[in-house]
């Protein structure tokens, strides 16, 4: 999984933001990370801050399928370590797809 998710990555990185093709991109991702909790977990607690900055793009809808509180206690996680990423608001939809 990890090797598929870091080519997905790749290929995404290589985007411009503007370019329709981006969504094809995270459709793969959100079935990725989607599939298995566990694996995701234990790859997110190991990616580079860039790798979940475009992560962070899926994290709603990943957080949608997996309904995990798991998953949403890592991604408050990795909002502390990396501040920068504003991901308060993924952890709020997120937290709002368990209710």
């Amino acid at each position: 999984m990890y090797l598929i998710v870091r080519a997905v990555l790749g290929a995404r990185a290589l985007l411009d933001d503007n370019d329709p093709r981006i969504e094809q991109k995270w459709e793969e991702l959100i079935v990725l990370l989607s599939e298995d909790e566990n694996l995701t977990l234990s790859f997110l607690k190991v990616c580079i801050k860039t790798e979940l900055s475009f992560l962070s793009e899926v994290f709603e809808e990943v957080a949608y399928n997996l309904q995990s509180k798991k998953f949403i206690e890592l991604i408050y996680c990795l909002d502390q370590r990396y501040p920068d990423l504003n991901l308060k608001r993924s952890i709020q939809i997120a937290e709002e797809y368990l209710d």
